[in-house]
């Protein structure tokens, strides 16, 4: 597992998603139930200023859960400043809509403290990012609301911040 992990690491983000920005964005339209109870348009997490990374997880997934503390720590790290977590929980693994009572004991048990949003399998195709190929899956939108980065697979703190100090670095010189 751990060799998967670092082979992981060192593709993640590798590969720049090359989706115009409109089809990125296309997402004014789509509204997902948090955590919260309440309706949230998934634009409004998007374009916001800070890098935000979209986190498709099961509660019962075993490589979502080896992932969470390293989400969790990423958002803290960087909530204030330049980027955010989003997580969209799904049931797993079944690929149904996700069981708000087992996200919310799920969230407390990992004191995770970013937004939690709650589907199925069908994310993805509403979010127009195609179809869900596994979990957990994550994707990277820039500052701008510009979809660069799909991850399916595990993910790390670390890997996070390569990516956005590299893709940072690469543009500012264009």
């Amino acid at each position: 597992m751990i060799l998967l992990i670092k082979v992981l690491n060192a593709v993640f983000f590798t590969v720049i998603l090359s989706i115009a920005a409109s089809s990125a964005i296309a997402t004014d339209a789509v509204l997902l139930e948090g955590t919260d109870g309440k309706q949230h348009a998934f634009s409004e997490y998007i374009g916001k200023g800070k890098w935000t990374v979209v986190n498709i997880w099961g509660t019962r997934c075993p490589p979502c859960r080896e992932e969470i503390p390293d989400l969790v720590q990423f958002h803290d790290t960087h909530k204030n400043t330049d980027a955010t977590v989003i997580g969209i929980a799904i049931d797993f693994p079944s690929y149904d809509y996700a069981k708000k009572d087992e996200v919310l004991e799920f969230a407390d048990d990992y004191m995770i403290d970013f937004p939690l949003l709650l589907s199925d399998g069908y994310v993805t195709q509403k979010l127009g990012l195609g179809r869900l190929e596994g979990l957990p899956t994550t994707y990277m939108y820039t500052p701008e609301g510009k979809l660069v980065g799909k991850q399916v697979g595990g993910i790390t703190k670390v890997i996070l911040e390569k990516y956005i100090k590299k893709y940072t670095k690469k543009h500012a010189k264009s």
